[in-house]
């Protein structure tokens, strides 16, 4: 299996990557309780993978809609948008989810974090499926084309 016929990888890995900046520089965005450093950036770092599953969950879905595992290198307005909506979908499930349950599992927003207007689902975190994803893609598209 060679990577460059492999474009989920690329999206996992970037995804990966750009995700866990994110996750790092929005932390002022949560309430961490008496969270040390280290329980951070392990919560940013579980975090992190379940942001990159879920950009290879929403290439995925306009992979098979497109019936094309390289959309992105022939990328429409179309494309960009069922992407980006998958995603968003899965994101606001979750953070409606984990924002519901007991801190052990979920976590909270603090006083900093805007929330969507009736929605109470933070701004911070629908921001980031925009714009982390997009980021991914861009680098994903410059990785060797099959």
């Amino acid at each position: 299996m060679k990577f460059d016929k492999q474009p989920e990888i690329h999206v996992a890995t970037f995804g990966f990557f750009t995700s866990f900046i994110w996750e790092m520089l929005q932390m002022p965005f949560f309430d961490v309780g008496s969270a040390t450093s280290w329980d951070s950036t392990l919560g940013c770092t579980l975090a992190t993978f379940g942001d990159a599953g879920i950009m290879v969950l929403a290439y995925t879905v306009v992979s098979i809609v497109n019936r094309n595992r390289h959309w992105m290198h022939r990328l429409t307005s179309g494309m960009i948008g069922t992407y980006l909506l998958s995603g968003l979908g899965i994101t606001v499930i979750i953070e409606k989810i984990a924002t519901s349950v007991p801190t052990q599992w979920g976590w909270r927003y603090s006083e900093l974090m805007p929330l969507v207007p009736g929605t109470n689902v933070g701004l911070v975190p629908i921001l980031m499926w925009i714009i982390i994803p997009l980021i991914t893609l861009w680098f994903a598209r410059r990785q060797p084309r099959p």
